[in-house]
């Protein structure tokens, strides 16, 4: 058969599945739930694969699945991500009473993608016609909070990473996965999807590590006696001082933020506090900088410390991975070259680099970038949506743009890369050079914690 008769049944199987794709968005949208907590979120999606006649493999990092789609060859396996977290603002109108929870960052919309494009690819009975398969997932807790409370299920043994995604690596479920196709929404109604970025290297994203920090002092009076005790707050505040005495040191082409904030500062007003916690991100561009700043945090928490006679402890937490600064030339043509074909000009943002005259990387950390590190990753960016992203003004207002839009676009690709003995995705595979062996993504890690 044709292939743009192929394509073109398979766009149509999008279309007719509309109403149905946006109805998962907006059910996930009522339903929001947070990272490694999505347990109806997983069961939803897991009874609409099993209603497509799919198999599912269910509880991977705690709360994920995914369904493999075969077609005539096993590989290349093309992962269609969709992420299952919200988050937890409870100011937002549409928030769960009783969890806080919302979808402010669009996640809802990638799920409801992700599962358009499982429908229609079942729906059109493509994959007989391509060479490769679709592992459409469903990923936990992409958004790094409840840190304190992920660090007691690695204290359990239930986790290793904070991200989902990362989980995903660890355990195995992206060692036969090729190539990756994201998306993220924006808060913008002049273009419905936007392909950033160009050919060549390009400035992407932070990453970032992770601390749990605990001042260690000794408690007295605080108005009868305090030079019995050793103020751990002090000791703190010591601290915060000499970091943020460390910022000039940070060069603005690392991008480097360093952000915290104390989550226990004493017992009790009358009581010389003794132990002050802390949470802390540090995020950069690069994972040399990011180690550079940890090591100066580090010696500006000991120096706090140390100052008043306390004690401290610092626990260094896996993050995200910065973003690759060369993605694959060949798969983003491809992205472009579909936008063109499928969408209206009017509809879509092409090729748009970073706007900052001196392209310093965006501040923001995903997960995504963890994948990207491993292999040939595309990812574009979607409108619908208006207000301010992780904020109670959130709202999506063009549900097609949102939901059923990019699911056109995951297809098309999809298509293109298996389509004549994968053709495409082997050149895209072939011409990749990961940063990050996935044989060696746990050692990686480990030396950025214990450096």
């Amino acid at each position: 058969m044709d292939k743009s008769v192929l394509k073109g049944k398979l766009l149509d199987a999008v279309e007719a599945r509309a109403d149905d794709i946006i109805a998962v968005g907006q059910w996930i949208w009522r339903n929001p739930e947070v990272g490694f907590k999505e347990h109806k979120t997983a069961e939803y999606t897991s009874s609409i694969f099993k209603g497509l006649g799919l198999e599912v493999e269910e509880k991977i990092g705690l709360t994920g699945l995914q369904t493999v789609i075969k077609g005539r060859d096993d590989r290349p396996n093309i992962a269609v991500i969709g992420e299952l977290d919200a988050l937890t603002i409870p100011e937002h109108p549409d928030s769960d009473p009783v969890t806080g929870s919302v979808h402010s960052c669009g996640h809802n919309g990638q799920m409801a993608n992700m599962i358009g494009v499982a429908m229609a690819l079942v729906d059109s009975g493509i994959m007989e016609h391509l060479d490769g398969s679709v592992t459409c997932m469903a990923v936990p807790a992409e958004e790094p909070i409840d840190i304190e409370w992920r660090r007691e299920l690695y204290s359990e043994g239930k986790l290793y990473f904070l991200g989902g995604k990362q989980e995903f690596i660890k355990d195995g479920y992206f060692q036969d996965v090729d190539i990756s196709l994201a998306n993220h929404m924006a808060t913008n109604t002049d273009w419905k999807i936007a392909v950033r970025g160009g050919e060549g290297p390009q400035p992407g994203g932070v990453g970032f590590m992770g601390k749990m920090i605990r001042f260690k002092g000794a408690e007295a009076h605080s108005g009868a006696a305090p030079w019995n005790g050793v103020n751990a707050l002090n000791a703190a505040n010591i601290a915060m001082s000499a970091i943020d005495a460390q910022r000039d040191t940070f060069k603005d082409s690392d991008a480097v933020r360093v952000h915290y904030f104390i989550t226990k500062g004493g017992d009790a007003v009358n009581i010389v506090p003794s132990e002050v916690r802390m949470e802390m991100m540090i995020r950069a561009a690069s994972v040399d900088a990011i180690k550079d700043a940890s090591m100066k945090v580090d010696r500006a928490l000991k120096g706090g410390a140390m100052a008043l006679g306390a004690e401290v402890e610092i626990d260094n937490i896996p993050g995200y991975l910065p973003s690759p600064k060369q993605g694959s030339d060949a798969l983003w043509r491809n992205m472009r070259d579909n936008v063109a074909e499928i969408f209206d000009e009017e509809n879509t943002l092409m090729g748009v680099v970073n706007p900052s005259p001196i392209r310093t990387p965006h501040g923001a950390v995903s997960d995504i970038n963890d994948v990207a590190s491993i292999m040939p990753k595309a990812s574009f960016g979607v409108g619908g949506a208006i207000g301010v992203g992780h904020s109670r003004s959130y709202s999506i207002v063009d549900p097609y743009a949102a939901y059923v839009m990019p699911a056109k676009l995951y297809a098309g690709m999809v298509l293109d890369l298996l389509w004549d003995g994968a053709k495409l995705a082997r050149q895209v595979i072939d011409e990749y050079e990961p940063e990050v062996q996935k044989s060696g993504y746990m050692d990686y890690w480990k030396d950025i914690l214990e450096s």
